[in-house]
């Protein structure tokens, strides 16, 4: 049986190893307590009771398969065993050294349920066998349990208890340090990662992502049979603009040029990127090109509706931009390289033509 449960830490990772490898070792044990009981030394006292902890081990364990509840899991396995040994203690008494099974008890309770749980379900079993051991002095080993060896049992079992909370307790301190430690390394990593993806001025993503995306955003599309739409957008005029202006100013001017694009193409699929200086391109995936044609055009009106001032332009007192766009089926035989050719092949046309305008390629519709 394979148990596909998920795990955030080395602690959750560890009771469930535990919890199921008990539950399966205590199937196989208790059916075969109840064989060698039943056939061989002809006990049947205690034939009933490696039954049903078996079948409530079979039950516990398809329960956890069904459900992924290792916390009650594991709940459920240890009070089978707590009350297999109460009973298993009641029916024999302490011979053939049958007290020493229940030092597995605060061991299992305690690694499968955490230190506070594993603490109550230790006092709680030792209460009750305490009581009962007291209560059979001078009767267990045919009057041979005496008060001494009470004394010596309980001693004994309390310092396993106290020991077992105390290592649990600085092994859950220990990985909640370490979960910090790797929270704190992820976070490192998911900036670097950021960093290496993302322009630093503009907050688009970068040349380097744009080369990273294009090939799953292709597959995306034929899984998908969209079409999938790439343009290419330059600003008008943009080293003028510097002149003019400065190239502080023209960096605020880039950001919320990119900031605009961002805000109008804003579907998880579509992409935009910064491919450097003041030219941006964007990917968009859809079923309907025509649509996305009329949507990626719209974008010059945008821009030049921002009014942000711009005296050296030839065209236009505000700054504006230029765009090629480029759209391709799934199902035509073209590359990436193509894609790139055609709409840069467009925008080439429609600075031709003016500029502040889209020229939608008609080379691969």
């Amino acid at each position: 049986m394979t148990l596909n449960i998920s795990y955030q830490d080395n602690i959750s990772y560890r009771r469930i190893i535990l919890v199921t490898s008990t539950m399966l070792v205590t199937i196989l044990a208790f059916f075969s307590f109840g064989i060698i009981n039943l056939f061989i030394v002809n006990d049947a006292q205690v034939v009933p009771l490696d039954f049903s902890a078996a079948i409530l081990s079979v039950l516990a364990l398809l329960h956890l398969e069904k459900y992924k509840n290792i916390a009650f899991a594991a709940k459920l396995a240890t009070l089978n065993i707590m009350f297999f040994l109460l009973f298993f203690i009641y029916t024999v008494g302490s011979s053939h050294f049958s007290m020493i099974w229940t030092i597995f008890l605060p061991i299992f309770a305690t690694l499968a349920n955490g230190k506070k749980a594993g603490l109550i379900f230790s006092l709680v079993f030792y209460s009750l066998l305490f009581t009962l051991a007291y209560q059979n002095i001078g009767i267990w080993q045919n009057g041979e349990w005496l008060f001494q060896d009470w004394i010596r049992f309980t001693f004994a079992s309390t310092v396993l208890v106290i020991a077992m909370y105390l290592n649990e307790s600085a092994q859950e301190e220990s990985d909640s340090k370490l979960q910090v430690i790797r929270a704190r390394e992820q976070r490192y990593i998911d900036t670097l990662r950021e960093i290496s993806i993302k322009d630093e001025l503009t907050g688009l993503y970068n040349r380097h992502y744009y080369n990273e995306m294009i090939p799953k955003l292709m597959n995306l599309a034929k899984r998908n049979n969209h079409y999938i739409t790439f343009f290419i957008l330059d600003i008008d005029y943009f080293k003028n603009y510097n002149d003019e202006y400065g190239h502080i100013k023209g960096d605020e001017t880039l950001k919320l040029v990119a900031k605009t694009i961002q805000e109008h193409i804003h579907r998880g699929d579509d992409f935009v990127f910064r491919l450097g200086g003041e030219e941006f391109a964007g990917i968009i995936i859809s079923d309907n090109y025509e649509k996305t044609h009329a949507w990626v055009m719209n974008l010059c009106k945008i821009i030049e509706d921002l009014q942000i001032e711009h005296s050296a332009s030839k065209i236009s007192q505000y700054v504006t931009a230029s765009i090629g766009v480029a759209t391709i089926s799934h199902a035509k035989d073209h590359t990436m390289d193509h894609l790139y050719s055609f709409a840069d092949k467009a925008l080439y046309e429609a600075k031709n033509k003016g500029r502040n305008r889209s020229e939608l390629s008609l080379q691969c519709n």
